[in-house]
């Protein structure tokens, strides 16, 4: 995987932080990189819209309930940075 597609994706989730507070204290976090990493591995596996695969990496990942017009918001940013590379 391209490392500048990894750290701009990574970049959106660290802008919309869907961990909030408890993002501090995640101690594997790293910025959301892995989490990029794995949204990009899903959607070249499974071919699924950017949403589905945000939402999926996220909730698996951290066990949490997300906004859908967050998820609708951050993936389309992601949609539109993909379009481009």
């Amino acid at each position: 995987m391209k490392e500048e597609l990894v750290s701009s994706i990574a970049g959106i989730l660290r802008e919309w932080n869907p961990l909030g507070e408890a993002a501090e204290s995640t101690l594997e976090l790293e910025g959301y990189k892995y989490e990029a990493m794995d949204i990009l591995a899903v959607l070249n596996i499974t071919k699924v819209p950017v949403s589905k695969a945000v939402y999926n990496v996220l909730t698996q990942a951290f066990g949490i309930t997300l906004n859908e017009a967050e998820i609708e918001y951050y993936s389309a940013k992601i949609e539109k940075l993909l379009r481009t590379k």
